[in-house]
């Protein structure tokens, strides 16, 4: 049976307003509901109901985030996973455990689960993947690429819950 889903939040309609609240909030998470009132010359009040609206809604979320390359993750590796014996969905959950797997998704196409794993080094890469992912019941084959150089890595939008 399969898990029950999270009831989706309620549609809403995003204006230019919100569209330049949340491109400001990208700029600077902790701008002041004053000074973004101030910027986009509207009332605090409006701004804080709007980031109210977005949030309770779920259309956008504050985060604060990590530079991988600034805590010492130097190497980020894109790895194709297939899977043989055991559902993809089960072991991409297992392998969703793992701290240095920074996603995981259940694909089709010649890989059944694609991955993308950070590490400090390539010793700590070859540990991850050789010691630990390939060691999840139901992983048949690696097919990892190491990442030479990032032009687009667009972490402004959150992944489906």
């Amino acid at each position: 049976m399969p898990a029950p889903r999270k009831r989706a939040a309620r549609a809403v309609t995003i204006d230019d307003l919100d569209e330049r609240i949340i491109a400001a909030l990208r700029e600077d998470g902790r701008v002041s509901n004053r000074d973004l009132a101030r910027n986009l010359n509207v009332n605090e009040a409006t701004i804080r109901s709007r980031i109210r609206r977005l949030e309770e809604s779920k259309t956008m979320r504050l985060v604060a985030m990590v530079d991988l390359g600034v805590a010492g993750y130097d190497f980020i590796s894109a790895v194709g996973v297939q899977v043989r014996g055991r559902a993809a969905a089960d072991v991409a959950r297992d392998i969703a455990q793992i701290p240095d797997v920074l996603t995981v998704i259940v694909a089709i196409g010649t890989q059944d689960i694609e991955i993308q794993v950070a590490a400090r080094d390539l010793a700590a890469l070859s540990d991850t993947l050789t010691n630990v992912v390939a060691n999840i019941r139901g992983v048949a084959r690696l097919t990892p690429g190491l990442a030479m150089r990032i032009l687009k890595y667009d972490s402004q939008w959150v992944p489906f819950s």
